[in-house]
């Protein structure tokens, strides 16, 4: 299949075909900023959300996956001093780095959302977090700035 099929057939991605020929592993954030999920609050989470360019909070237990808070999730009179846990969902749409582009753009479409929680075979041990760009042109990475 060419990447103009691939295009096709998900019309509303429109990744490079640089990309598509990559795997996750190669255009992931690899250093996603995350909070343990033991310690971290609310008001933690609003903090780290403040960030026009973080639009996901990931919780972690060491390098175990948690679960995500996406933005607008925590409803706004829960007190900054209460625990974040209960807010994590661990339903978020997973890949493992391995996969490919087109597999993650797959996934994306059948989830509906711009990020995908990257984790290692174990479905556990987080190893980044996969963000296609507003633009769709391609993926936020740790050289992006």
């Amino acid at each position: 299949m060419s990447v103009q099929d691939r295009t096709a057939a998900a019309p509303s991605f429109d990744v490079s075909a640089k990309c598509e020929s990559q795997a996750v592993r190669d255009v992931m954030l690899s250093r996603p900023k995350t909070l343990e999920a033991a310690e971290a609050s609310v008001g933690d989470v609003r903090a780290l959300l403040e960030n026009p360019h973080v639009r996901t909070a990931l919780l972690v237990d060491g390098t175990r996956y948690a679960g995500a808070i996406e933005r607008g999730e925590i409803p706004l009179d829960v007190p900054d001093d209460a625990p974040a846990r209960p807010f994590a969902s661990r339903d978020a749409a997973r890949i493992e780095p391995e996969a490919s582009i087109s597999d993650a753009l797959e996934r994306l479409e059948a989830f509906g959302g711009r990020r995908l929680v990257v984790v290692g075979a174990d479905g556990e041990t987080l190893h980044g977090l996969l963000c296609l760009k507003r633009s769709r042109q391609g993926f936020c990475t740790d050289r992006s700035g």
